[in-house]
């Protein structure tokens, strides 16, 4: 923000670009400021139940608007846009790399476990699926030149293999998640201009089965790679979770989390108990024995309500239509570079969108940033120089 700063004394004017997706999260961001006002007049003077912690989550949602302008605004060109889609996959692989090293190679210096940078297998698979779903949609899309289209396979593979590793239930299932996500909006027929909605049906079932298939390859070939040993095991202990008969004040699961955060939704339903305050307020809806610190309600849809209310739900929700609505229509150019790049930005937002049911990826500073760098690569302005471009090629009749 200094540099822009100082690139708008040196020019003598402000170029911003404001993404119609900045205006949900400026909206939470004022619910947050309003739960820090002394409005309560029970034992508590404001509506937050720890009125810090939501001033840190408001800090944070003021570093991520900066953070998401900064990249609508600069990330702006096409050569821009490949950059930051090379950057992304080279960390995601670089990570995945570490990953797998500390699992193979160096247990004698990483004590805590296969995650990369992550103390959570969770959040290191939601890091990972994200750089997935971008290189699955420039292969998929055929943005990628023959002679390198090996090398992003391999990373895909290499990526995939990390979240395989990681055994993360919810990495799998996004995983799997995106493979079908991709099959459906790769078909053509379903957001090509008029002339390519001739194509015939069976080539449109042909390339949604190939899609479904190279998918299957990958998430295969990278259990073939690392062994599923572990995520099968946590795929078994899946069940006994729900199935488990142990009395309420021994038990910690999902299930227990996710009744007692309803049971806090019902208590405060207009604005929530305080954004960052979950932990806080959870304590006076555990029926469990307290052993286990809960902070989280490892649901982001459920956790958004329990935190800020219906409006805070809504705003959520206004977000979430609004990056794929203005994904899939900005997917509509005829330059498949770019659309390539879209539809793959969208995969991974949807993967992580899928895992959110079953964690809290996108309250990890690292996997929300990721997620708002992959928003805005999805919602691009329909910028002069794409039109120009479109011409250029002959791609833009008009």
């Amino acid at each position: 923000m200094v540099l822009w700063g100082i690139l708008v004394v040196k020019e003598g004017r402000l170029k911003i670009s404001l993404n119609p997706l900045i205006w949900p999260m400026a909206a939470l961001l004022i619910i947050a400021l309003f739960q820090l006002l002394p409005l309560a007049s029970s034992e508590r003077q404001t509506i937050s139940f720890d009125p810090y912690a939501t001033k840190l989550v408001a800090i944070k949602l003021v570093a991520s608007i900066c953070f998401f302008l900064l990249f609508t605004t600069f990330v702006n060109t096409n050569e821009r846009r490949d950059l930051a889609v090379r950057v992304i996959i080279a960390v995601c692989l670089l990570i995945a790399l570490v990953g797998i090293g500390q699992s193979y190679l160096g247990k004698a210096l990483w004590q805590r476990g296969t995650f990369g940078p992550f103390v959570n297998r969770n959040h290191f698979a939601g890091f990972l699926e994200m750089g997935a779903g971008l290189v699955g949609g420039l292969i998929i899309g055929r943005a990628v030149r023959r002679e390198v289209i090996a090398i992003y396979a391999s990373c895909l593979l290499v990526i995939c293999a990390g979240i395989v590793l990681s055994a993360s239930r919810g990495g799998v299932l996004a995983l799997g998640a995106q493979v079908i996500f991709l099959a459906i909006v790769f078909i053509p027929s379903f957001f090509a201009r008029q002339r390519e909605r001739r194509t015939g049906w069976m080539i449109v079932v042909a390339r949604s089965v190939g899609v479904v298939i190279l998918g299957a390859a990958a998430i295969f070939g990278s259990i073939f790679l690392v062994g599923s040993e572990v995520l099968v095991k946590n795929i078994v202990q899946t069940r006994e979770e729900f199935a488990t008969e142990m009395p309420a004040s021994e038990r910690f699961s999902r299930r227990d989390i996710w009744s007692a955060t309803k049971r806090m939704i019902e208590d405060h339903p207009y604005l929530g108990v305080g954004l960052g305050a979950y932990q806080y307020a959870y304590t006076r809806y555990d029926l469990s024995s307290g052993a286990q610190r809960v902070e989280q309600s490892h649901n982001d849809y459920l956790q958004i309500v329990a935190d800020a209310g219906v409006a805070g739900g809504l705003t959520a929700l206004v977000f979430i239509v609004m990056l794929f609505t203005r994904g899939l229509s900005a997917a509509r150019t005829r330059d498949r570079r770019k659309r390539a790049i879209i539809l793959g930005a969208l995969t991974g937002c949807f993967g992580i969108a899928v895992h959110s049911i079953v964690d809290f990826n996108l309250q990890i500073t690292a996997n929300a940033q990721l997620f708002l760098a992959l928003a805005a690569l999805a919602t691009p302005e329909h910028s002069s120089e794409s039109i120009e471009h479109e011409r250029d090629h002959g791609l833009n009749p008009n």
